[in-house]
C-alpha cells in the first residue's frame, strides 16, 4: 500500500504553475481595454465548470484498485485506488484548467486582442 501512495505523491510533484495562473501571451501591443477585458474573461472562465476532474479521480480509482488486484494483496487494492484517485484528481484538474484555460484565450480574441496563448 505504502509504494502506491508513494508513487502518488511522487507524481504530485511534477505538478507545476496551472494554465490560468500563466499570463497571456500577446501578439503585438495591448491596448487600453486590455486589462479589464482580461480581467472580466478570467471571471467567466473561472465559472466555467468541465467536470473532468470528479471522472478522472473516479477512473484514477479503478484504474488503481485494479493494479493492485493483479499485484496480490488486499491492502495493494486499498493503496491502488487510493493513489489512483490522487493521480486521477489532480490529472483532472490540469484538464479543467485546461479547458478554462481555452475559455479566457477564446474570450480575449473574440474581444479583439492577439492573444495567442
Amino acid at each position: 500500500m505504502k509504494k502506491f501512495i508513494f508513487v502518488a505523491l511522487i507524481s504530485l510533484t511534477a505538478c507545476t504553475q496551472y494554465p490560468m495562473q500563466k499570463p497571456l501571451m500577446v501578439d503585438g501591443t495591448r491596448n487600453a481595454t486590455f486589462y479589464t477585458d482580461e480581467a472580466e474573461c478570467r471571471l467567466m472562465a473561472a465559472s466555467f465548470n468541465p467536470g473532468q476532474r470528479k471522472m478522472d479521480a473516479t477512473f484514477g480509482a479503478i484504474d488503481g484498485a485494479v493494479t493492485g488486484w493483479v499485484v496480490g494483496e488486499k491492502e495493494d487494492v486499498i493503496g491502488g485506488a487510493i493513489a489512483g484517485g490522487i493521480v486521477g484528481s489532480v490529472r483532472g484538474q490540469y484538464n479543467d484548467e485546461m479547458a478554462r484555460r481555452h475559455v479566457l484565450v477564446n474570450c480575449m480574441q473574440v474581444r479583439g486582442h492577439g492573444v495567442v496563448g
